[in-house]
C-alpha cells in the first residue's frame, strides 16, 4: 500500500452537489470522417456482435496465454485484491497553449485526494470524483495517458480514477486532430508525430505549475497508451519508427482491415518519407524549462535528476522522453512500424494488454508483434471478449446513441468484468516499475536569528549592554543642550 499519511476514512456518499457542465462541441466533423471517409470498414469492424464466452475470461503474463479460461467471479476477487483503494481520486482541469504549432491540450487530472467523491458532469460524461478535493501530502508517481483514436481526455476516466486511488496522479490529454471531435490527422504522419508532443508537453506543465508540482515525483514518470497511444507510448520510451513497413502490411493482413482501405492507404502512403528524419534522431525534452524544474525538484528529495540530452546541431530531434521510465500499450496501433531494429533502443519497462478481438489493431500484427520484437520481454497479458473500444469507459447516453461505433460490441456487465482486470493490472505494474508515494517534500529549514549573525564572537553581552545603555544618555544629554540654545526667529537679521 502507498505510504505516507493515510487519508482519513470517510463515508462514500454522494453529496449531488451542483455540478460542472461543459458544452461538448458538435461532431459533424467526427462522423463525417467516422462514418463516411472509413466507410464500412472501420464502422463494420466496430459493430461485429462481440461477447465473452459465458462468464470466462482468460489472463496472461510473460510466459503467455493461458489455455484454460478462468471463471469469472475468481477473476473479478483476484482484480479486486490487486487494486489497493486508499486514497479519493481528486480532480482538475487544465488547459495548455503550444505557441508553436497554435495548438491547445484540454488536460485532465486525477490526484490521490482526501475529499470523498460525487458526480460531476463534463460534456456527457459522468465521473465520480472530489473536483479541486484537498492533495494528500506527499509525492507521487506520474502517470500520462493518451487515449484511443477517436477519444478524449475522459474517455478512460475510470481507469485514471483506479490510479489515483492506488497513488498515482494521472494526466490525459484531449489530442487535436485525433479526437472525438476531430479527426483530421487520422491515418497522417502528423497522427504519429504530434502526439507525443502533447504528453511531453503536457508532463512539462504539470512539474512547473503551482498547483500539481508539489505532489509529482519528476523521477517516476509512466504511460499509458490505447490503441494509437500504444505507438505514442513507444515512440516517448525511445522507438524509431520505419515508415517503409506499411507497405507489405495489408498483405498480411485479413479483409476488412481499416489500415488497408483505399482513403487510409493514401494517407500511409506518407509515412516513408515523413518518418525517415527520425530514424537518426536525437533524444530530447520539451521545453528546456522542464528540465530545470525536474532537476531542483529532485535535489530536494534526493534523487537523481533526469538526464536532459541532445545531439548535434545538424540532427533532428527525435521523440524518445528520458523523463518517461516506464510505458503500457493497451490494445496498441501501428504495431507494423516497428520491427526488432526499431525498438532496439526501448529499455524501459513495458507492459502489453490485448484485446483479443480487436477489430481495429489487430492482435497478431499489432500487440503480438510488438510482444515479439521488443528488445526485453514485456509483461504481457490477454483481455479475452475485449474488443478495441470496450476498453473505453463505459459510453454516456448521448456518445451510445449517437455514435455507437465508438462504445464497442461487448454489454455492460461484460465491460466492467474487463476494465476490473485491465485497471487492476496497471495499477500492480506502475506500483512495481515506478512505485509507491514518497514522503512530502521536506520542509524549508529555519531562518537564523539576526542577531546571531551580527553577533561578535569576543564580545560580552554585559558590555555590549552597558555601551548601549551609555549612548543612549549621551544622546539625551546632547538633546537638551539644543534645546537651551535661542532659536533663531524667521525673518529676524543675522548676526
Amino acid at each position: 500500500m502507498p505510504r505516507g499519511p493515510a487519508p482519513r476514512t470517510l463515508p462514500h456518499a454522494r453529496t449531488h452537489a451542483p455540478a460542472a457542465v461543459v458544452r461538448s462541441q458538435p461532431r459533424r466533423t467526427f462522423r463525417h470522417a467516422l462514418r463516411h471517409v472509413l466507410a464500412a470498414s472501420l464502422a463494420a469492424s466496430l459493430l461485429l456482435p462481440v461477447g465473452a464466452p459465458s462468464g470466462a475470461f482468460s489472463g496472461g503474463t510473460s510466459a503467455g496465454r493461458q489455455d484454460a479460461p478462468i471463471l469469472l467471479p475468481p477473476v473479478l476477487r483476484e482484480a479486486r485484491a490487486d487494486e489497493p483503494a486508499s486514497y479519493h481520486p481528486g480532480f482538475r482541469t487544465m488547459g495548455i497553449w503550444i505557441p508553436e504549432t497554435g495548438e491547445r491540450l484540454d488536460v485532465a487530472v486525477w490526484y490521490p485526494s482526501v475529499r470523498a467523491p460525487s458526480e460531476i458532469h463534463l460534456g456527457d460524461w459522468t465521473l465520480d470524483v472530489a473536483r479541486g478535493g484537498k492533495e494528500v501530502p506527499g509525492r507521487f508517481p506520474l502517470v500520462v495517458i493518451s487515449h484511443c483514436t477517436a477519444g478524449s481526455r475522459l474517455s478512460h476516466h475510470d481507469t485514471a480514477e483506479a490510479l489515483a486511488r492506488a497513488g498515482f496522479v494521472v494526466a490525459a490529454p484531449t489530442h487535436p486532430g485525433d479526437n472525438s471531435n476531430d479527426t483530421s490527422s487520422l491515418f497522417l504522419p502528423e497522427q504519429l508525430t504530434a502526439r507525443p508532443r502533447h504528453v511531453s508537453t503536457t508532463i512539462g506543465r504539470l512539474l512547473r505549475a503551482p498547483e500539481t508540482a508539489p505532489m509529482i515525483d519528476p523521477t517516476r514518470i509512466g504511460v499509458i497508451g490505447f490503441g494509437t497511444g500504444g505507438a505514442t507510448a513507444l515512440l516517448l520510451a525511445g522507438a524509431r519508427p520505419d515508415g517503409s513497413r506499411y507497405a507489405g502490411y495489408c498483405e498480411r493482413s485479413t479483409p476488412g482491415d481499416p489500415y488497408c482501405t483505399k482513403w487510409a492507404s493514401e494517407r500511409l502512403s506518407r509515412l516513408p518519407e515523413a518518418l525517415r528524419s527520425l530514424q537518426q534522431g536525437a533524444a530530447t525534452v520539451e521545453p528546456a524549462a522542464n528540465a530545470t524544474n525536474a532537476t531542483s525538484t529532485a535535489k530536494s528529495s534526493g534523487a537523481a535528476a533526469p538526464v536532459r540530452t541532445t545531439g548535434a546541431a545538424d540532427a533532428p530531434p527525435a521523440l524518445e522522453d528520458p523523463r518517461v521510465r516506464a510505458v503500457a500499450l493497451v490494445a496498441p496501433g501501428y504495431g507494423m512500424l516497428f520491427p526488432r531494429a526499431s525498438l532496439a533502443r526501448v529499455t524501459v519497462p513495458v507492459a502489453i494488454l490485448k484485446a483479443d478481438d480487436d477489430e481495429v489493431n489487430r492482435a497478431p500484427l499489432h500487440a503480438d508483434a510488438l510482444r515479439a520484437a521488443l528488445p526485453r520481454p514485456p509483461e504481457f497479458t490477454v483481455l479475452s471478449g475485449a474488443d478495441h473500444y470496450a476498453l473505453m469507459a463505459a459510453c454516456p447516453p448521448n456518445l451510445q446513441r449517437d455514435l455507437p461505433e465508438l462504445c464497442g460490441g461487448v454489454d455492460e456487465d461484460t465491460r466492467q468484468a474487463i476494465h476490473r482486470i485491465l485497471n487492476a493490472r496497471l495499477v500492480r505494474f506502475f506500483l512495481a516499475t515506478l512505485g509507491e508515494a514518497g514522503p512530502p517534500l521536506p520542509a524549508p529549514a529555519p531562518e537564523p536569528e539576526p542577531q546571531m549573525q551580527q553577533a561578535q564572537p569576543d564580545a560580552a553581552p554585559a558590555a555590549n549592554a552597558t555601551s548601549a545603555k551609555n549612548k543612549s544618555k549621551s544622546d539625551k544629554d546632547e538633546k537638551k543642550k539644543k534645546d537651551a540654545r535661542p532659536r533663531k526667529q524667521d525673518g529676524a537679521p543675522a548676526r
